[in-house]
């Protein structure tokens, strides 16, 4: 066996039947993506009629004449080529493998004619493997249809088991609903063709049955109240109405034709959950409450739940409320918002024609065509003796090399940048791809406070337009002023991101720019260049750390950062010894941006620093560095004189997770700072140390909301079970914030301890509050929830509504 055996003349239209079907089922999940704000019957009937079409597609590919589109050619099969072979030239003998034979189409081998031979041992035929007379096409065949039967099997023991059901089931004639049942078939247009029944083993009211469709309710069912009788009937008479049995069979069918389709079982998934939601609107459009409703089916999901479902019957019957659907149909029932308009029968065949209308062509079109054969040069040369086996040429296409255009963006690490005459090379050879934005627009967005630290916010064009007069001067005027000025602007992004194809003039102008004699010039001039953010700035950017202008050397550090080349570590470490505070605290900055180790000891030193914010931003780099060798020193700069400091220097203990940080931010939960306190509380919660549970329940009674806040988080992200009365009785806090983060941190949690409390919380004033409780006892998945749930159905918020409904459907499961 081969896979030569592999018969590409049956599979190549099998597997074009499949990608046209995937076609189909995947235009029909964004059709209906496209109408999410339709009713729910509409996007099932969408998904019907493309499982119905996926059905029907392979059927028509056969029957419909062929409309050939070759998208794609083939080489002919390999039999057509023995075929003309062996015609040609019978009584050639066999020949060795020639040159050509690698252009010989979808053949592995180089087919020979075939010559009758005596076997020399008459044993062999006794010593082949069975397997040499199986194909690979036996194999799939084989493969397919074990699927295809399986699924087939269900389907069929389901229609069996439910006639064998319906024929030892009672038919109801004296139950006290019944008179209800046959006023609600009337309603829904059903009661000619429709019969009810009764069964002690079922525990599910569902539906069955195409020709004589019938509706089988618990027996316990005689003592349900009158509500839940009328919302159950109604939802499983709308199946009978809707022709449900018949289409969930259709996907059932579409399923094993093509079960090992994902997009298949997708697509009778969503037919199913589009089925129950449209049931639900026809029961919602007769005046039923949506939290009535939602309440009942929930009920009757717990009652699924414990008692016993006959899954047998699950191919060829529709239950009313399985679990799998149950969270996202109560949140639909409870919006009012969402539309219910059922689908008519117009409507339904109007849908069909368009679909048969677009299936016809796209099951006649044939995307694919076999060329002419072409043969091995042996079997060439017996059906043309006089050709010459002439070894082909194979055309190579020559890789060129394309120019670098990658930009990296701000803070992204980049390495081996390319030097100046690298880039003016790489710019020479992209100048035909153009370079956009404008100057003047990137230089005046500037750069934020947070980032720049101080650096100058922007620059106006008449600055601009001075930079270049300068470096027209610089350059004694062999560069004229307008077309600079165009480079400028088009090497400049409206974003200020880094640009690897700069003119390499308009580096050049500025560069010589940044030797003009005026400060104001070269500030100006340094400022366009670190918008350019090319790597071809490197060189001059570390010249200008030593330019007698502080803005300039501070513009330059920032630069430097920008462009993440670790060759700037070295420089910008002898910048942290700048007598400029600015310049110190932007190169502090700058070697966070590079993350490179060598950075780590000097940004400690600089801890020290006489300016304090220059403290700062080295603290700020370290937290960017995140090297375990700086915790010591962090966390002796918890006891900085400067509040900002201690701040930054929590907030960097934090983003290092070293539990050797844990007893500094300890102490630091006592700090005068509210600020310090409240960084030190989230970094406790990054690190995760149960030994910070007291510390953390102890600032749950901090006089700043803030840090009460940030501590029920940490205690959420530590998860110790110790932290759940301080948590409990955060629920009782003045500030929602902190109630509403405590309701959180208990559901991280899950100790049923505090089911009764997030319970009262489902009462807050505060709506987030609710809606916060409301998901942390879906978390905990304890049934004394359950009533306090149900009520939050009918709260004033449509969040805590919806939330309500989600843990429901977590506790159903």
């Amino acid at each position: 066996m081969s896979l030569s055996s592999f018969d590409l003349g049956v599979w190549i239209p099998v597997a074009d039947v499949v990608v046209k079907a995937s076609l189909l089922l995947g235009g029909a999940a964004a059709l209906s993506v496209a109408l999410r704000g339709v009713s729910a019957s509409v996007r099932h009937v969408v998904w019907t009629v493309a499982l119905l079409a996926s059905l029907v597609l392979p059927v028509l590919s056969l029957a419909l004449p062929r409309w050939q589109m070759p998208l794609v050619r083939l080489a002919a099969p390999v039999a057509d080529q023995v075929t003309i072979m062996s015609t040609a030239a019978p009584e050639a003998p066999p020949l060795h493998r020639a040159s050509r034979a690698s252009v010989a189409g979808p053949s592995h081998e180089m087919t020979r004619p075939a010559v009758q031979t005596l076997p020399s041992d008459t044993s062999a035929a006794a010593k082949t493997s069975w397997l040499s007379g199986v194909s690979w096409s036996a194999i799939v065949l084989g493969f397919w249809a074990i699927g295809c039967l399986a699924i087939l099997a269900r389907l069929v023991i389901g229609i069996l088991a439910v006639q064998w059901m319906s024929r030892r089931t009672e038919k109801v004639l004296d139950a006290p609903w019944l008179p209800l049942a046959r006023e609600l078939a009337d309603d829904v247009g059903v009661s000619s063709r429709i019969s009810f029944q009764r069964s002690a083993r079922a525990t599910m009211p569902m539906a069955w049955g195409v020709v004589n469709p019938s509706v089988l309710m618990p027996a316990d069912a005689d003592d349900w109240p009158a509500d839940r009788l009328r919302i159950v009937l109604l939802h499983e008479l709308a199946h009978v109405k809707r022709r449900d049995c018949l289409t969930h069979m259709l996907a059932q069918l579409a399923c094993a034709l093509y079960w090992f389709n994902p997009l298949a079982w997708m697509a009778a998934r969503r037919a199913r959950a589009e089925r129950e939601r449209a049931c639900d609107d026809l029961v919602l459009s007769t005046g039923t409450e949506g939290p009535d409703y939602a309440q009942e089916l929930l009920e009757i999901a717990r009652v699924m739940r414990a008692g016993r479902f006959p899954v047998v019957l699950a191919g060829a019957t529709l239950a009313m409320a399985h679990r799998t659907q149950l969270e996202g149909r109560v949140i639909a029932i409870l919006d009012p918002k969402v539309p219910r308009s059922a689908m008519t029968t117009f409507r339904t065949a109007a849908v069909t024609a368009v679909a048969a209308c677009a299936l016809i062509p796209l099951a006649t079109v044939q995307p694919w065509a076999y060329s002419d054969p072409v043969l091995p040069a042996a079997q060439e040369a017996q059906v043309r003796p006089d050709a010459q086996m002439t070894e082909q040429p194979v055309a190579v296409p020559h890789e060129q090399a394309s120019p670098d255009a990658h930009a990296a963006r701000p803070f992204e690490s980049t390495s081996g940048q390319a030097t100046a005459d690298q880039a003016a090379a790489a710019a020479s050879q992209s100048t035909a791809q153009g370079i956009t934005q404008s100057v003047t627009q990137g230089v005046t967005q500037g750069v934020t406070q947070g980032v720049t630290q101080g650096v100058t916010q922007s620059v106006t064009q008449g600055m601009i337009q001075g930079a270049i007069q300068g470096a027209v001067g610089a350059l004694g005027g062999d560069v004229d002023m307008k077309h600079l000025k165009a480079d400028v602007d088009q090497d400049v992004d409206k974003k200020g991101e880094r640009r690897a194809n700069a003119d390499p003039r308009t580096i050049a102008a500025l560069t010589a720019a940044l030797k003009d004699t005026d400060r104001e010039v070269r500030e100006t001039a340094m400022h366009a260049l670190v918008q350019l953010r090319d790597p071809a700035i490197y060189d001059p950017l570390v010249q200008a750390l030593h330019d007698q202008s502080a803005d300039v050397r501070e513009q330059a550090a920032f630069g430097l950062g920008q462009l993440r080349d670790r060759r700037a570590v070295d420089p910008l470490m002898g910048a942290l010894k700048d007598q400029n505070p600015s310049v110190r605290e932007q190169a502090a900055f700058a070697l966070g941006q590079l993350h490179d180790p060598r950075a780590v000891d000097v940004l400690i030193g600089a801890l020290k620093d006489e300016n304090p914010s220059v403290r700062e931003q080295s603290a700020f780099a370290l937290s960017q560095l995140r090297d375990a060798r700086s915790v010591d020193a962090l966390a002796a700069a918890l006891k900085d004189t400067n509040p900002s400091v201690r701040e930054q220097v929590a907030f960097a203990l934090g983003q290092l997770h070293d539990r050797r940080a844990v007893p500094g931010l300890m102490s630091a939960l006592t700090d005068s700072s509210e600020d310090v306190r409240e960084k030190a509380v989230f970094a406790l919660g990054q690190l995760r140390d149960p030994s910070a549970i007291d510390g953390l329940m102890l600032a749950m009674k901090d006089g700043k909301a803030d840090v009460r806040e940030q501590a029920a988080f940490a205690l959420g992200q530590i998860r110790d079970r110790r932290a759940v009365e301080p948590l409990i009785s955060g629920l009782k806090d003045a500030a929602p914030d902190v109630r509403q983060q405590s309701a959180f941190a208990l559901g991280q949690i899950r100790d049923v301890a505090a089911v009764e409390a997030l319970v009262i919380a489902l009462k807050d004033a505060d709506a987030d509050v609710r809606e916060q409780a409301a998901f942390a006892l879906g978390q905990l998945r304890d049934p004394r929830a359950i009533d306090g749930l149900t009520a939050a159905l009918k709260d004033s918020s449509a969040g805590v509504r919806q939330q309500a409904a989600f843990a429901l459907g977590q506790l159903a499961r």
